[in-house]
Order: C-alpha cells, then sequence, then structure tokens
C-alpha cells in the first residue's frame, strides 16, 4: 500500500488514481450540540503560505474547527484531504473568465478561452457580440447560457475532469444567478474597454447590453439550463446564488432550482447579511432586499438542502452581531453553514468566534417566509428553547431584528425574560496561531425601542 507520502507525491506529478467521490448526504443530522454551528472556509491562503507560515500540519489544526473547504484541483486538495477536511471544487462557467490575454484571471475556474460563441448569451443577429461584464474593472467575464447545450457540457466536462483527478464532495457553481441579478458595471453586447476599475461599453460592437438580453433569454429557460446541468453533474453541486436580486421576484432564481434538483445540494449566499468593510450599504440589511434572501434562504432548508452564508469582507463585532441575528431567522443546525472568510487573518482558519453559537429546539416550526417570524411589534423574532456556546448550555435564547430603514419599533414581548445581549470580541474561533476571539452572552439588555437596522442576539 502507498504510505500518505507517497500517494499525495503520485498526485502532484499528476498521476492520482481517479477518485469519485461517494454522494454526501442531502439531509445530515447530528447529535445535539455541535461543538460549532457548521462553517465552510471559501478562500484558503495558497498552500505554499500556509506551509511557510505554519508547516502543512496546519491542515490538522484547521480540521476542529472548518468542516468543509473550498479547493482547487492541485495541491491543496490532497493536504485538506488528509487532514480530514472535506473539500469542495470551485468553478465559475456563469460569468466565465480567461486566465491569459485581455481581462484576463488567471485564477479563473475554469480557463474558457476556448469555449465557442454558443455557449453565452449573445445580442439577437450577431452570435458574436457575447454578454460581457466586469464586476471590477479589471477581470473580463463572459455570461454564460445555461439553456444551451455548449454550456451545459463543456461545464459537465470540467467537473468531470477535476473529480476524476482529486476527490470532493461537491461542486461550487459562483455566480449562479440570471443576467438580470448582476451587479458591477454595466453589461455589454461583445467586449468593452476596462480602465480605472471600471467597464466602458463605448468601445463595444453592441455598446450597453438591456434586458432582456437576447430573444431565448428566459428566467425559466435559465433555470430550466441549470436543472438540466446539475442532473447531469458527476458531484453534488452548490450554487453561489442567493444573493442574486432582480428588484421585481421574491426569491432569487437559483432557489427553484435547487430546491427542484435532486443533485442539488445546496446554495450559497455570498456577503448576504455582511456587506462589505468600510460600505455600509443599510440596503442590503432592510426590507426589500434582506426579505428576499431570507425568503430564499428558507426555502432551501426548508426542503432540507443547505444554505452556507458567506462574510467575505466584515470584521466590525456590532456589524457582525447584527449580521448573525439576521441569520438565526433562517438557522438550522444540519443545514446552516457559515464561512467567515474575514476572521482568523494571521492564523489561517477562517471561523469567526460567533460560529461557536449553535441553536437547537424553536419554539415554533421552521418558517416556511419571513412572515412566519414577524412579530406584531414590527420586528423579526424567532426564540430558541436550548443554545449553546462551544458545546455549554446557555438556555433559552432569542433573535431580534429591525429589519426597518428608518423605523423603530417596541421591544417585542417574547416568551422568556432576556437581560442580555451577545457582545463579540476579536476575529477568531480557534485562539490559535497568534488569532484571539470570544464571546459574551452577558451583554447590556435589549433596548426599550429597537432602532432600524439593526439586530440583537438575547440571552437569560
Amino acid at each position: 500500500m502507498l504510505t500518505v507520502l507517497h500517494a499525495l507525491l503520485a498526485c502532484f506529478l499528476g498521476v492520482c488514481a481517479a477518485q469519485r467521490a461517494a454522494p454526501i448526504d442531502l439531509h445530515p443530522r447530528s447529535a445535539e450540540p455541535r461543538g460549532h454551528s457548521l462553517t465552510m472556509e471559501i478562500a484558503y491562503d495558497s498552500p505554499k503560505e500556509v506551509n511557510k507560515t505554519f508547516g502543512w500540519d496546519n491542515f490538522r489544526a484547521v480540521a476542529p474547527y472548518i468542516d468543509m473547504a473550498l479547493s482547487g484541483p492541485g495541491a491543496l486538495n490532497p493536504r485538506l484531504r488528509v487532514a480530514g477536511i472535506q473539500t469542495v471544487l470551485y468553478l465559475d462557467t456563469n460569468a466565465c473568465s480567461a486566465k491569459s490575454g485581455y481581462g484576463a484571471n488567471e485564477y479563473a475556474g475554469p480557463d474558457c478561452a476556448d469555449w465557442t460563441a454558443g455557449a453565452f448569451y449573445a445580442q439577437d443577429a450577431h452570435p458574436d457580440r457575447v454578454l460581457t461584464v466586469s464586476y471590477n474593472g479589471v477581470i473580463l467575464q463572459r455570461i454564460g447560457d445555461p439553456g444551451t447545450p455548449e454550456w451545459q457540457q463543456r461545464t459537465v466536462d470540467e467537473i468531470r475532469d477535476a473529480s476524476s483527478r482529486f476527490r470532493f464532495e461537491a461542486v461550487e457553481i459562483d455566480d449562479a444567478g440570471t443576467p438580470d441579478e448582476l451587479s458591477g458595471n454595466d453589461p455589454c453586447w461583445g467586449i468593452g474597454t476596462i480602465a480605472g476599475r471600471s467597464y466602458d461599453c463605448t468601445t463595444a460592437p453592441g455598446g450597453v447590453a438591456h434586458p432582456p438580453w437576447n430573444a431565448r433569454y428566459s428566467r425559466a429557460e435559465w433555470q430550466a439550463g441549470m436543472e438540466a446541468m446539475a442532473a447531469r453533474s458527476p458531484l453534488p453541486v452548490m450554487f453561489n446564488g442567493l444573493a442574486g436580486y432582480d428588484k421585481h421576484e421574491s426569491v432569487p432564481a437559483i432557489v427553484d432550482v435547487v430546491v427542484h434538483s435532486a443533485n442539488a445540494w445546496g446554495a450559497m449566499c455570498d456577503t448576504c447579511f455582511y456587506g462589505t468593510r468600510g460600505y455600509r450599504n443599510v440596503y442590503l440589511f432592510t426590507h426589500p432586499v434582506v426579505d428576499v434572501r431570507l425568503n430564499g434562504a428558507m426555502r432551501i432548508i426548508a426542503a432540507h438542502k443547505n444554505v452556507i452564508v458567506l462574510n467575505s469582507d466584515v470584521t466590525d463585532p456590532l456589524e457582525r452581531v447584527r449580521a448573525l441575528a439576521e441569520i438565526m431567522l433562517a438557522y438550522d443546525p444540519d443545514h446552516l453553514w457559515q464561512a467567515g472568510d474575514e476572521c482568523g487573518s494571521i492564523s489561517l482558519i477562517h471561523a469567526c468566534p460567533e460560529s461557536a453559537l449553535t441553536f437547537y429546539a424553536p419554539y415554533k416550526g421552521y418558517p416556511a417566509g419571513v412572515g412566519d417570524v414577524e412579530d406584531t411589534s414590527g420586528n423579526y423574532v424567532r426564540e430558541f428553547a436550548r443554545c449553546y456556546d462551544n458545546g455549554k448550555l446557555l438556555g433559552p435564547c432569542a433573535t431580534v431584528v429591525n429589519a426597518d430603514r428608518t423605523l423603530s419599533f417596541p421591544r417585542p414581548k417574547l416568551r422568556n425574560t432576556y437581560r442580555h445581549t451577545l457582545s463579540i470580541q476579536g476575529t477568531a474561533l480557534c485562539n490559535c496561531y497568534g488569532d484571539r476571539g470570544s464571546l459574551s452572552e452577558g451583554g447590556p439588555a435589549l433596548p426599550e425601542v429597537i432602532p432600524p437596522v439593526s439586530g440583537y442576539v438575547v440571552f437569560r
């Protein structure tokens, strides 16, 4: 039998034996309580950086805090698996980039430089003018059309190739939203000009692109294509699309895809409830955007699928308390995952201290939508009979959220008497390798008046 070292060397030389991951359980259950809420690592630092700073054994130190990690088909994957961490393949075939050339993304997965125009949305009567966008004014992205056989086949081929060489539990399809849900600079018909972190369609052959994108496009066509790809995928699929908002629909387009696809693992909500550091966009935390995202998460979890909530850029403890309060409205201990990408910047263990909290036995059944958590006071409220910090029973707890941008509401009448609120210190669950973090369930009392754009987690 090959030793672990020999097996890793073989993988690095590109001769890994084909490994097909066993299907993951779409309906996981755990003994109460978990030591922490389910956690996922989204963007590990490079394996060379981890090895240089801590040595390869750091991945074994990560394992108690991270349940699943995103990794590409390369050297990082076997290191994570040896440490006992489940791995997820990353692909972005919806907003596809080339690894070299104009507007290249060297980290693109896959490299779609040679993809035919037939795999992308294109301007009517101009198949060469594909729909393009740049979310940051640096990278050029071509918008895939899941309804085409070309897009479906190339996506499945990429999944099949990577999963034949490395082992993964699932594949993440990034930017899994319709063109109506795109954010960033205006899209162009054909290739525009990238300059100064903006994207200018003046030089694009078809100029600025506007809905309905082309004669073929419809929300239903897009969803049917995504479902067809998921059905053919050799790995369960997680879709990063729960942050989508087209200003019309009550839930993002990906929700129906996940609920209806037997091979869908779940969906990711990228920066939902958190936003970005230094830019507190209250529209993202309040009606109607927060309702669309909560309704989508609740529908998916009610279908016994999984939801990942990603904090990619926020360290402020007050903002993280508010975000956790909103997350608790859709919380389920077996299907709600937290990804604290901004936390653990020294240890490279990116789990926030608040993920030590777990919440069990809600007094009411799982909510079908935000209407089920709306209190007569105007706040959103959800109470749990048994709450834990790192496995230690705290007793009942509750979340109180005012999702209005301007109005204050009176403190709601709760089932239990709660005298304290949650406070967070630091940015680390692990307290290791130089990172520190802790929680206090003894913070100030819940105010008599709940201010707008606020959220509180309360304890007895």
